[in-house]
């Protein structure tokens, strides 16, 4: 029986993508050409963003945010299920950025220009454009734009319609599974995701938190810590987390990708997920947690 492959659209083979500056460059160049993006740094970011109140009580994390050389910053997405409240969801992810990226002492005459980006495996708004852009204009007069300086492009792996750049289309098969585009982004892309499926650790990882995904899913421990739930549950949910520790060490994986894959299976924060990881680590040194 032939390996399940991991692409592009799998949480863990973006994330690590997307670790890389220059494919956050080369990506954010293909999408938005007319900015002229020479380079970009990440900002990691290890607070949660939870939006429970939109997504079944479910709750998600930025990777980290993207600033380029004009101060400007991004929010680059993957986005596979066809969820209600993307639009809810998409706002959100907007307050949060302006919240990380707006330094001390500041207000919101500093905010800088930023821009939500979803990748989409579906079409988002239905209409079979490859690409949406939004702003806010004013009801009556479409030609009246207020100068909020955000922007949200929804990117629809689906669409035909509309002009996208050579590089896009690109990223876009990448999703789609078409290895034949030899444009040098997409190969760069391919021959990567390819490593990550071939790398023994990383697919372990990548087979060990499906697995862990599919359990919680199944025993209804996936859902966020909602207010009133159970204790017998909590301790339950904490002693899953504690093994998914024990197992990948137990495969060799270094404490920064555990602590990662944590992050990712759990939906919590970099720092909790850290706490978990020296829970583990004073536990097995002797000491009490």
């Amino acid at each position: 029986m032939a390996q399940e492959y991991f692409d592009f659209t799998n949480d863990l083979i973006f994330r690590w993508v997307m670790e890389r500056e220059e494919n956050c460059l080369a990506i954010l160049r293909a999408i938005l050409p007319e900015l002229k993006i020479t380079a970009v740094k990440r900002r990691e970011n290890e607070h949660p963003v939870n939006y429970l109140a939109f997504d079944d009580e479910r709750g998600v994390r930025f990777d980290a945010i993207i600033e380029d050389d004009q101060e400007r910053f991004y929010d680059v997405e993957m986005q596979v299920a066809n969820q209600p409240g993307l639009g809810k969801r998409v706002r959100y992810y907007q307050a949060q950025i302006d919240q990380e990226t707006l330094k001390k002492g500041e207000d919101y005459d500093d905010l800088r220009e930023s821009y939500v980006i979803f990748f989409c495996a579906f079409d988002p708004c239905g209409q079979d454009r490859r690409l949406y852009q939004f702003h806010y204009y004013e009801d009556v007069d479409r030609q009246l734009r207020l100068s909020t300086n955000s922007h949200v492009i929804l990117i629809n792996a689906l669409g035909t319609k509309g002009q996208i750049t050579p590089a896009l289309a690109a990223v876009l098969d990448v999703m789609n599974r078409r290895r034949d585009n030899q444009n040098p982004l997409a190969v760069s892309l391919v021959k990567e995701i390819d490593g990550y499926n071939r790398d023994k650790k990383r697919r372990r990882a990548l087979m060990n938190l499906q697995m862990r995904l599919k359990d919680e899913r199944r025993l209804g421990l996936s859902e966020g810590r909602a207010e009133g739930r159970a204790e017998g549950r909590d301790e339950m949910q904490d002693e899953m987390t504690l093994g998914l520790i024990h197992a990948l060490q137990a495969q060799g994986m270094p404490q920064k990708q555990i602590v990662e894959a944590l992050a990712l299976a759990r939906k919590i924060s970099l720092a909790e997920a850290q706490r978990y990881y020296e829970q583990v680590a004073q536990a097995d040194s002797g000491g009490e947690h």
